[in-house]
C-alpha cells in the first residue's frame, strides 16, 4: 500500500467519523488518490458523490447541502489556485455557522516557496475562516479534528506525493470521533435583560429549524411587538399574528428602547441605524458568535434555545394599528407593476410547503417588504452571513436536493455571477425547481443608497453595472424550460421539472413605488 493510498484512506475514515455522507468532487491530478478511493467505496458506504468543474460553485453547492441538513459536507479539490476558489463559500459558511469541510490536495511541504507548478501556500490559506486547519502529511496528523466544533469550516490539507499508476485504495474503517454536546443559551441572562424592559421590540433573524418552536412560544408569552425576517420561519406565524409588524419601517416608528434580537444578523435598515442609537440597549441571542454591531451590546451564543423560559409579559403596545403600514399597502396597490409588487404576486404563486431561497440582496428585502402574509412560507432561506451575491444559484441547488418543490429567487447580477451552477442539475434527484431571475437591468439597489442616489446617470452605468442581457439562451444552453413574465402581464403557466422564470421589471413603476414610500 503506497503512502498516498494510506493517506487517502485515513482521510476518508476520519471524514466518515465526522458524519460526512455527501461529497462534492472537483477532480484533478493531485487529488487523484483520494478521489479514486472515494469512488471505489461510495456504493459500499452509501455515500453521495457529486462533481463539478468549477471549485467555487462546487463549494457553494456543498454549503447549500450542509446548510439544509445541518450535517457536514466535504468538497474535494486539487492543488494550486483551485484551493483559492473555495474562499468565498468558506467565508459565508464561517459567518453562517455551516459545517463545510474543505479537503484540498497539496504537493509535499518541501515544494513550498519553490514556485514549482501548483505549489502555492495552502496551509492555513483560509485564515480565520477555517479555525481548525490541519496540514496532513502522515496518517497520524488528523488528531486535531477533535477540536472542530462543527459550526465553522474545517480545512484538511492533504500533502500527496506524485500520484503513481495503479495505486490501490485501502480498506476504509470509520474512525470514531466524539461529538460535542450543544451548549444551551443561559435563560437567566435573558431574564435579566427583560426584567426592566421598557418599549421592547423583538427582531427575529434567521432561526435554525430546531429553534423555531421554542422561540415562537417564548415570543408569544413575551407579548412584545415583533419584526420577523422571512428566514426566521415565523414571518407568517399564526400564533404571533397580533404582534407581528407588517413593515420594517414600523420598527423605527415604535421608538424602541430595548431590542432583543433572536437568530442571525437581520437585514432591515433599522439594524444598521442602531449603530448610532447608543441609548437603545441590545441583546442578541444567536447560534453564531457575532453581535452584528460594532457598538457595545450584549450577546449570548449557544446551540440550543431554552425550552422552558417563561418571560414577563410586555404589554406596552396596546394600539394594534401600529402593526400595519397603510402607506405601504397603498403604494403596492397603486404601483402594481413595481418590483416589490411583483415579488408580492410571486409569493402568492408559491405553495406553502415549497422551499424558498432568496438570493442577495434585493430579493430578500423585497420579500420581507411585500410577500403575502396570507400564505405562510416557513421554510425560507438565504445566505446572510457575509451578504455576498456569488454562488447563490449553486447554494440553492444544494438546498433543493430532496425537495418536491423549491423556488430560488435571484437578481439578474446575482444570476450572472453563477452561470455554471446548472451543471449540477443532472446529478440531483427529481423535483420541481423554479429558478426566478428578477431582471431590472443592473444592480438598482445601489442607487437607492443615500450615498449613491444622486450620482449622475453616466456614473450609474458603472455603479449599477447596467446591462441589456436576457436569460433565454442561457436556459437553452442547459436545456432548461424557460418562461418570461413581464410587468403588467398575468403570471404565466409553468410546466416542467426545472424552469427558468425571467421576470422583466418596470423600473419606472419601481421608482414611483419608492418615491411614494419616502
Amino acid at each position: 500500500m503506497t503512502p498516498n493510498a494510506r493517506l487517502a484512506g485515513a482521510a476518508l475514515a476520519h471524514l466518515a467519523g465526522l458524519g460526512v455522507r455527501d461529497y462534492v468532487v472537483c477532480a484533478g491530478a493531485r487529488n487523484a488518490p483520494i478521489v479514486s478511493s472515494l469512488l471505489s467505496v461510495r456504493q459500499e458506504k452509501g455515500w453521495n458523490v457529486r462533481h463539478h468543474f468549477d471549485e467555487r460553485s462546487a463549494a457553494f453547492f456543498a454549503m447549500g447541502l450542509a446548510k439544509k441538513s445541518g450535517r457536514p459536507v466535504a468538497v474535494l479539490t486539487t492543488s494550486g489556485t483551485a484551493v483559492a476558489e473555495l474562499l468565498p463559500a468558506t467565508v459565508e459558511a464561517y459567518c453562517s455557522g455551516i459545517p463545510l469541510i474543505l479537503v484540498t490536495a497539496d504537493r509535499p511541504s518541501t515544494y513550498r516557496g519553490s514556485g514549482a507548478p501548483q505549489a502555492i501556500e495552502q496551509a492555513g490559506i483560509f485564515g480565520p475562516y477555517a479555525p481548525v486547519a490541519l496540514d496532513v502529511a502522515e496518517v497520524n496528523d488528523f488528531a486535531g479534528v477533535t477540536d472542530w466544533a462543527r459550526n465553522t469550516p474545517l480545512h484538511l490539507n492533504l500533502c500527496f506525493a506524485e500520484p503513481a499508476p495503479g495505486e490501490q485504495c485501502e480498506a476504509i474503517d470509520e474512525v470514531g470521533i466524539a461529538l460535542p454536546g450543544l451548549k444551551e443559551i443561559p435563560a437567566d441572562e435573558i431574564a435579566v435583560f427583560l426584567k426592566n424592559a421598557d418599549r421592547l421590540v423583538v427582531i427575529l433573524g434567521e432561526l435554525p429549524l430546531k429553534w423555531q418552536a421554542a422561540v415562537e412560544k417564548f415570543v408569544v408569552a413575551l407579548g412584545a411587538p415583533v419584526w420577523a425576517e422571512a428566514t426566521s420561519g415565523l414571518r407568517e406565524s399564526r400564533a404571533l399574528a397580533d404582534q407581528l409588524l407588517r413593515a420594517e419601517a414600523l420598527v423605527a416608528k415604535l421608538d424602541p428602547r430595548q431590542i432583543l434580537r433572536l437568530g442571525g444578523v437581520p437585514s432591515l435598515r433599522f439594524w444598521r441605524d442602531i449603530e448610532s442609537l447608543i441609548d437603545v440597549s441590545v441583546l442578541s441571542v444567536s447560534p453564531q458568535p457575532f453581535s452584528g454591531l460594532a457598538r457595545a451590546s450584549r450577546h449570548l451564543t449557544g446551540g440550543a434555545f431554552p425550552e422552558d423560559i417563561v418571560p414577563a409579559k410586555q404589554g406596552w403596545m396596546d394600539d394594534l394599528t401600529l402593526l400595519h403600514d397603510a402607506r405601504l399597502e397603498d403604494a403596492l396597490t397603486k404601483h402594481s407593476f413595481s418590483e416589490p409588487a411583483m415579488v408580492g404576486e410571486l409569493s402568492r404563486q408559491i405553495p406553502s410547503d415549497a422551499l424558498v431561497y432568496l438570493g442577495n440582496s434585493l430579493p430578500i428585502r423585497e420579500w420581507n417588504l411585500a410577500a403575502t402574509q396570507q400564505i405562510p412560507h416557513p421554510r425560507t432561506f438565504a445566505s446572510r452571513g457575509a451578504n455576498g451575491i456569488d454562488g447563490q444559484i449553486a447554494t440553492w441547488l444544494g438546498m433543493s436536493e430532496g425537495e418536491a418543490e423549491s423556488w430560488g429567487i435571484f437578481g439578474d447580477l446575482t444570476a450572472l455571477c453563477d452561470l455554471n451552477a446548472p451543471a449540477l442539475l443532472e446529478q440531483l434527484s427529481s423535483g420541481r425547481r423554479r429558478l426566478v431571475i428578477l431582471n431590472n437591468a443592473g444592480g438598482r439597489i445601489f442607487s437607492r443608497l443615500s450615498s449613491m442616489a444622486d450620482l449622475p446617470e453616466s456614473h450609474k452605468l458603472v455603479t449599477e453595472n447596467r446591462h441589456a442581457r436576457h436569460f433565454e439562451k442561457w436556459a437553452a444552453m442547459w436545456e432548461l424550460d424557460y418562461v418570461r413574465w413581464s410587468a403588467g402581464e398575468p403570471f404565466p403557466e409553468i410546466a416542467g421539472e426545472t424552469v427558468v422564470i425571467e421576470v422583466i421589471l418596470d423600473n419606472t413603476a419601481t421608482e414611483a413605488f419608492w418615491e411614494a414610500r419616502r
